[in-house]
Order: C-alpha cells, then structure tokens, then sequence
C-alpha cells in the first residue's frame, strides 16, 4: 500500500532531521511550538507510518527512547553532563568488521558511548 506524503508527514520528518536526536516529548514540544493545528495523535501517527516506511528509526539510548532519521552506519556518543548526543563516524574508533560472533550472522551493530563531551571539558 502506497500512503500518501503529508504535509504534517513531513513535519514530523523534518523536525527529526532539524533535531539531529530527540525523545517523542521533545518532538512533540518542538512541533507544538512551531507549528499549528498538529494534534498528539497525529504526530504519533506519523511517528509510526515513518517507521515503518524506514524513513526514521527508533534506537534506546541509555533510558531513554530516541528517534533519529536513517543515515549511513554510524555509532553515538551521549554527553553525561549536557545529555547532547553526537553521531560518531565508524572510521573515527577502531571496531572490527564482525560479520560472524559463535556461529551466529551479524548484520548490525550498534554502539552507544556515553562520557564527556569536548564542549563540557571545556567548561570543566
């Protein structure tokens, strides 16, 4: 089934790509604060409809749920002091290629790091 792009489809879209990293009660604050007449439900709507299309992605973060637009591999680091969170590029840390762990076929890996960001050292 084809589903037709919406105007507030792509608000959603655009608001997580403008976002880089956010929570559902970041979003919703964001769009309420920026746009008009866009109800709960239809963000989550488009939440899900994005999802399922693989235009997002939802990944756990630490404790918390974060919506992210589908970019190349990459890996995130998450700020302990300011709790920003920043794409790390693979070629920037050394991880192996696994493409086998004890019999089982990997497809994805996902790493989060969690620490101090640059921007915090500098004020610490």
């Amino acid at each position: 089934m084809i589903r037709r792009n919406t105007n507030q489809s792509q608000i959603v879209y655009k608001s997580i790509e403008l976002m880089g990293h956010t929570t559902s009660e970041k979003l919703i604050e964001y769009i309420n604060s920026n746009y008009e007449n866009i109800s709960l439900a239809t963000i989550y709507r488009n939440l899900s409809k994005l999802l399922d299309e693989g235009q997002i992605r939802k990944l756990r973060l630490g404790n918390d749920e974060i919506y992210e637009t589908v970019k190349e591999t990459h890996y995130h680091f998450k700020c302990q002091i300011c709790g920003n969170i920043y794409d790390i590029e693979p070629k920037m840390i050394s991880i192996p290629n696994i493409k086998e762990v004890d019999g089982n076929d990997v497809t994805n890996t996902d790493i989060m790091m969690e620490g101090i960001c640059k921007n915090c050292k500098k004020i610490s």
